[in-house]
Formats: structure tokens, C-alpha cells, sequence
């Protein structure tokens, strides 16, 4: 029963860095990522960027550059759905669906991309708690244009 428990206490814990890094990418807080990712995190983005991203801080540019400020990107809304999670010691794997609207501004004003997918990560336990060291991001399904994601002010 105390492996049970602690399997879910993991779960749980490991779920939320899934809502954190929802509310952190809606809220634009970006250099909060550090709550969700470690600082050597590998991203295989392959399917939808063509792209590796190793390192916390690139990743954290990357996503300021598409979504920040002097982006095309204005209000976002993440999701999270589905989670999958087995857990082994300090270490876990874990899948996501997840679905996120982004609405256009500036350039791309009256145009929105929507994306369905997933995360197929694995996670480490720091002090901190539960951080992504791998991430593999899937979109399965788009609506609109990525352009408002990846354009930027020229």
C-alpha cells in the first residue's frame, strides 16, 4: 500500500509540472520555466520545427522569440489531458495530450494556430521536485497558421 501511495503522490507531483508549464506558457512567464525543465533538457520538436533544442535556456528563447513580446503570438491557452505516467525511483516517463489556441496579433492579426498532440517526456526528481530532462513534442493535428507562432516583427 506505501508503494501505491507514493506512486500517486509521484503521479500527482508529476502531473502538475504538466499544468505548471501550462499556466507559465499562457501567462508568458517564460523564464519560470526553470519550474518544469531542467537546465540540460534535451527537446526533439523534429515533427513540427524540424529541430533538437538542448538546453533549458535556448529553449526559453525559443519560446520568447515565438510567443513573447514583439511576437505575432497574443493570447494563448494550453491544455493538458491524458496523462500516462509510470514512475521508477527517481526517474519517470510520461505522456500528455495536450491541445493550445494562440491568437494572432500585429502581423498575423485575425489569424489563429491550434495545435493537438503530445508530450512524450521523461522526468528526473531534483530538490526541487519533478523536472523534464527529455521531451519529444508530437502535433497529431493543426488548425490555422503556424505563422503566428514562428513570424516574426521584421
Amino acid at each position: 500500500m506505501a508503494d501505491f501511495l507514493a506512486f500517486l503522490e509521484d503521479k500527482l507531483a508529476i502531473e502538475q509540472v504538466y499544468v505548471r508549464y501550462c499556466d507559465i506558457i499562457d501567462q508568458k512567464d517564460f523564464a519560470r520555466l526553470t519550474e518544469v525543465f531542467t537546465d540540460d533538457c534535451v527537446g526533439d520538436y523534429r515533427s513540427t520545427n524540424g529541430k533538437m533544442q538542448e538546453g533549458l535556456a535556448p529553449l526559453i528563447e525559443h519560446v520568447t522569440r515565438g510567443m513573447g513580446p514583439g511576437s505575432d503570438c497574443g493570447a494563448t491557452h494550453h491544455n493538458v489531458c491524458n496523462f500516462r505516467v509510470t514512475v521508477d525511483g527517481d526517474t519517470a516517463k510520461s505522456k500528455a495530450h495536450f491541445y493550445a489556441v494562440h491568437n494572432g496579433i500585429n502581423r498575423c492579426a485575425g489569424e489563429h494556430y491550434t495545435c493537438w498532440g503530445e508530450y512524450d517526456d521523461e522526468f528526473t526528481r531534483t530538490a526541487d521536485g519533478w523536472r523534464v530532462c527529455q521531451r519529444t513534442y508530437r502535433n497529431f493535428l493543426i488548425d490555422g497558421t503556424v505563422d503566428v507562432v514562428r513570424r516574426m516583427r521584421g
